[in-house]
């Protein structure tokens, strides 16, 4: 991947059904920093059906009220808008890509913009038929595990395999809109690759980005969060997305985690200023030639030029072999 963690916008439903709205969320996702922006592609009738009873209707949660049919409906991404939408986050220098909900979704997705990837979402791991057109496409694929157990993420890794997907990279979730932080279990999140032997990453719907940072610091490979121009009831995800200042606030403190984590291996730099209030050995009062070495004219202090401290005991009662100055930082040429 070009960056790590790659950092994913997911724009989601928050257009509130105005392209305008929806192109400016790309514009702005990659002004504070994605590299990468994703929508999702779906008919209301290729979600759900209009059942009447009220096992179709939403109880509780940030959608309360809404019948899935409804949802789906005001939630959509028009068909017609991908191209647009992908053209534009091309002129911004990133590319766009989508999570399909249906074979249908797929094959349009490969013939209207060529997407570099796919995402299967949490829900859908289980739809095997759309993972075999995906893994058809012979195209890296994203998923969320949100709602699976680890036999059904076998099961989906192996047919995605099976089909000729080249590789998978797991998210870990937390399946709740917004997504409480002590319900993630972010320590099992690197278990994802000893377990299915896949990269591994997060798609987070908490609020800020404190787990974002926290899976960084895991190892996290991928960090997808929902991104929203405003939080007004027609972006449907409002409450659980990022507006764009926040979200170039995330991307900054992932950064920097990365970069204060380093790489493996690699030793620890002391630079010189950081040196200089080290303690070393230093000559505290003037001493002659052939003169001894001793606590009487020898000091361990600042600043760290001099030989090190941990010297201490092998250099009193040595002999100088030059006259030392107060404050000269000592050398092991200095005394035999």
């Amino acid at each position: 991947m070009p960056n790590s963690p790659l950092i994913i916008a997911e724009l989601s439903g928050n257009h509130g059904g105005s392209l305008d709205k929806a192109l400016r969320m790309v514009d702005q996702s990659a002004d504070a920093g994605a590299d990468m922006v994703k929508i999702q592609t779906y008919k209301p009738e290729t979600m759900t059906v209009k059942g009447l009873d009220t096992r179709f209707e939403i109880s509780n949660g940030l959608w309360r009220g809404y019948r899935l049919h409804d949802l789906y409906e005001s939630a959509m991404t028009p068909w017609d808008w991908h191209k647009k939408l992908s053209e534009r986050a091309l002129a911004n220098g990133i590319p766009l890509f989508s999570s399909p909900f249906d074979e249908t979704a797929v094959q349009f997705l490969e013939d209207e913009i060529n997407p570099p990837l796919y995402k299967i979402a949490s829900f859908e791991l289980n739809h095997f038929p759309l993972l075999r057109a995906v893994a058809q496409t012979r195209k890296p694929v994203i998923a969320s595990t949100g709602v699976s157990s680890e036999k059904m993420i076998k099961q989906a890794l192996d047919c995605l395999r099976e089909e000729g997907c080249p590789s998978v990279t797991l998210l870990h979730c937390v399946s709740e809109y917004p997504a409480n932080p002590e319900d993630f279990c972010l320590h099992e999140m690197p278990n994802l690759k000893r377990l299915f032997d896949t990269d591994f990453g997060l798609s987070d719907h908490s609020s800020g980005h404190l787990i974002a940072v926290a899976a960084t610091s895991l190892g996290a490979g991928v960090i997808e969060k929902h991104f929203s121009l405003d939080r007004e009831v027609e972006s449907i995800d409002g409450a659980f997305s990022m507006l764009p200042e926040e979200f170039k606030e995330m991307v900054h403190a992932v950064r920097l985690t990365k970069v204060a984590l380093g790489q493996v291996g690699r030793e620890k730099k002391i630079s010189a200023e950081a040196a200089f209030f080290k303690r070393s050995i230093l000559v505290s009062q003037l001493v002659h030639v052939g003169e001894t070495l001793s606590v009487k004219n020898l000091r361990i202090a600042r600043p760290g030029d001099g030989l090190c401290p941990s010297k201490w005991d092998s250099v009193l009662g040595k002999k100088a072999v030059r006259t030392l100055p107060v404050g000269h930082p000592l050398s092991t040429h200095d005394f035999k």
